[in-house]
This record gives C-alpha cells, structure tokens and sequence, in this order.
C-alpha cells in the first residue's frame, strides 16, 4: 500500500468512526432532551441513513459541474465537507437543547403535536451533517479520478476503510468514550478528527498543486 493510499485509509477510517460516533451520541442526546421513547430512536437513524444517501446522490451528480464551473479540485469540496462535520458535532447538542427548551412550551409530551414536531426538529437538526457524510465519498472518488490513480478497486477500498472504522466507533464510543469522558468530550474528540482530516486534505491540496505546477514546468521545458 503506497502512501497516498496509506491516507486515504486513514481519512475515510477516521471519517467512519466519526459518523457512527456521531450517530450514538446524538441517540443518547435526543433521549436526554425529547425523551427516551420509540419514535426518537427511529427519526435519528432514519435521518441518519437518508442523509447518507442523499448526500452520497447529490455529491455524485453535482461535483463534477461545480469543480469545472469553478475550476477547483474536488478535494477542496472534500476539505470543507468535513469541516463542517467538524463544527456540527458542537452545533447539534446546542441545536437538541433549544429544541427542548421550545417543545415543552407546548405541553403533554406524550400527545401527536409534540411527538411531530420533536420528530421534526431532531430532523433538521441532524440531516445537513448527515447530508455531508454522504457527499464525502463522490468527493473523494471524483478527486483520486481527476488525478488518473483511481481504479474499479478504489471504491470498494474506500468502503471498506469506512466500514471498519464505522465497527471500532461504535465499540469504542458505547463501551469507552461515553463512559469515561462523556458526551461533550467525546463530541469534541470527533470533531477534532473532522478538523485534523480537513487540515490533512488541504496539505493533499498543495502538494498536487506543487506536482501539477512542476508537471507542467518540465512540459514547457521539453516543448
């Protein structure tokens, strides 16, 4: 496994391990502020899967006309979608208190109106960050193809980097992170981590502006 595929494990491990860090945290808050009941549970992790996928479908059908539209690298795209993961694992739990302070103006927890619009208000707390965890795969793919390395495997090399981190973050954030250090250090450990890959996929960024400046010097050169 050559470096630049040494990173790219490493980005997409981190990222998995981020999302379903995430994904049990923001269960356990939502109990916290709306109540440990059936539907709660249901709106997370249905939320959580369609902004998946919805972010997956946008970013696959739009990247390719923004980054020719605006002459930018898709990595640039790729960057800033984790770092506004980053900032959402502060901005959720802030979002799900406000909610909650809002709801109970409303009374009888347990009737039709309150269970909607909480169902509600958890949705649009939680779907833009789970929107840009599904983008960030048609980024990254659209990236290593603009630069010719990418292949039939590169895809499932990807997933499979997700996927395992996926596994450890819920072991280690239902079984170590919660219980030792809490929701809020455990929220600021993942986004840490979306911040640093954001940082990371900027120095991706110099370093093929350099190649390509460099690539493009020697052609002149020989011309």
């Amino acid at each position: 496994m050559n470096s630049h595929k040494r990173v790219l494990f490493l980005f997409f491990f981190l990222s998995g391990f981020c999302s379903l860090l995430y994904q049990i945290v923001w269960v356990r808050l939502a109990f916290a502020s709306f109540g440990v009941i059936t539907p709660v549970l249901s709106v997370v992790l249905s939320v959580f899967m369609f902004g998946l996928a919805a972010g997956s479908w946008a970013a696959g059908r739009w990247v390719a006309i923004i980054t020719q539209r605006w002459e930018i690298s898709a990595i640039y795209l790729y960057a800033v979608a984790e770092g506004l993961i980053g900032i959402g694992s502060f901005v959720v739990p802030r979002f799900f208190i406000l909610g909650e302070r809002v709801l109970l103006g409303l009374g009888e927890s347990g009737s039709p109106g309150y269970l909607f619009f909480s169902a509600s208000w958890i949705a649009a707390s939680i779907f833009p960050w789970c929107f840009l965890m599904g983008a960030t795969f048609p980024l990254m793919l659209a990236f290593v193809e603009a630069r010719g390395t990418g292949n039939e495997k590169t895809f499932s090399f990807l997933y499979q980097a997700n996927v395992l981190g996926a596994l450890l973050g819920i072991l280690f954030t239902a079984c170590v992170f919660v219980e030792l250090a809490g929701f809020r250090m455990t929220l600021l450990l993942g986004g840490l981590a979306n911040f640093s890959i954001a940082v990371a996929a900027k120095c991706i960024i110099k370093t093929t502006i350099g190649f390509v400046t460099r690539h493009n010097h020697t052609v002149i050169s020989k011309s």
